[in-house]
């Protein structure tokens, strides 16, 4: 399912500099005992942001949608990182492909929804230049008379597309590596929770007063959970996460539901038919990963919940949260996702607020990068992917 890499817009990407101290890089590079967190400019910095957007987003694989989106031939999602824009979009041969958001005569965007469905042309709002759902130029208007004009040579650019464990996975770099060296030992919790047949129960989109990373860290860990998240410490206690490592770009690990909780949600939670051949382990216990830098991925005995994570500016993150269920527990005549809706939607708010205080005192001349405590070791395992990205560049 993969685009061509081939075909950007003819300008090679040169990332902007990175101005930041090495030796507050190392320092987070560090065993936790003695690590320092990331340097304070790297959450406020625009030079730093605008590197962020340029290496890690734009020359990396990215999280795009739950492949559920893009379901049906001509339904697309369209997606903005920084200056760029791309969509991903199913043909009607059932191939998923992405594309730059331009049009190949003016450069006018094409798509300005997050989301929606075509029938068999993609259409320029601007002159009405026409595409195939596979990005063939289809139809023009007064190029008959042209020299040297061979529609087939302007279609729309493509950007490259697979799709692992059920999530799209995009890259804007012309020469991507192979996805799975990213995804790593993660696919397959992706697939033991069917995250790939799943299917949208319900959505939320959140503005962020705060820093991607900042974002990702805390969600990283529990350690605030009794103090920010009464009603989730009660019901998964704070202590009770255990690490999971492999192979990959990504970090996490479970923790456990309090006997006779079937799953998190508000009243404690409606019981639905569990995800299809989980283990006892498994039912017990909700995993959250980190899939760097923009997905963070909630496995429960009964949906998943999936968050995207979109930079706008060092100090504003859009994020979308989703909420996925097994095809027969949405059909079904009781079905209601509010328990788990409502219930998250409550935790994802009380993380926006302390993600926004850290936010504002990160800038501080009062603040340096703090320690870590023994309860954060995702927190820093994710620190440690930023870091090492940064370090290559400034060496």
């Amino acid at each position: 399912m993969s685009g061509p890499a081939a075909g950007t817009n003819g300008r090679p990407a040169t990332a902007p500099t990175l101005p930041l101290d090495r030796a507050g890089v190392e320092a987070t590079l560090q065993p936790l005992e003695r690590a320092s967190m990331l340097p304070p400019s790297a959450f406020t910095d625009t030079a730093v942001f605008d590197w962020e957007l340029e290496s890690l987003f734009c020359d990396g694989w990215i999280c795009a949608a739950h492949v559920s989106a893009v379901a049906e031939a001509g339904a697309y999602v369209m997606r903005e990182v920084g200056d760029e824009s791309f969509f991903v979009i199913r043909g009607k041969d059932g191939e998923l492909r992405g594309f730059y958001n331009v049009c190949r005569h003016r450069a006018a965007r094409i798509f300005s929804d997050s989301a929606g469905k075509v029938r068999a042309r993609i259409t320029c709002p601007y002159h009405a230049w026409s595409y195939g759902l596979d990005g063939t130029l289809q139809g023009t208007r007064h190029t008959e008379g042209l020299e040297d004009f061979d529609p087939a040579c302007h279609g729309l650019a493509p950007v490259a597309v697979e799709v692992v464990g059920g999530l799209v996975m995009v890259n804007l770099s012309p020469k991507p590596p192979p996805v799975g060296g990213h995804i790593g030992e993660l696919e397959g919790w992706l697939k033991r929770y069917r995250l790939g047949e799943l299917e949208l129960g319900g959505r939320h989109d959140y503005s962020v007063a705060s820093n991607w990373k900042g974002i990702a860290e805390n969600y990283s860990e529990c350690l605030h959970c009794p103090g920010v998240h009464p009603e989730l410490n009660a019901i998964s206690p704070y202590d009770s996460g255990v690490a999971v490592e492999g192979p990959g770009v990504w970090c996490g690990g479970s923790m456990t539901l309090k006997e006779g909780v079937v799953t998190m949600g508000r009243n404690g939670g409606t019981q639905r038919p569990p995800i299809d051949g989980l283990n006892p382990a498994e039912l017990n216990s909700v995993y959250y990963f980190v899939l760097f830098p923009n997905s963070l991925v909630s496995l429960h005995p009964d949906y998943v919940m999936l968050h995207t994570l979109w930079p706008r500016e060092p100090g504003r993150t859009d994020v979308v949260c989703e909420w996925l269920f097994e095809p027969e527990t949405i059909a079904a005549p009781e079905f209601d996702p509010s328990d788990a809706i409502d219930f998250w939607n409550q935790v994802n708010k009380e993380d926006w607020h302390v993600c926004e205080l850290a936010q504002k005192g990160v800038g501080s001349r009062g603040y340096v990068a703090g320690r870590y405590s023994t309860h954060e070791g995702d927190v820093h395992t994710f620190d440690k992917m930023v870091a090492n990205h940064y370090l290559a560049a400034l060496r």
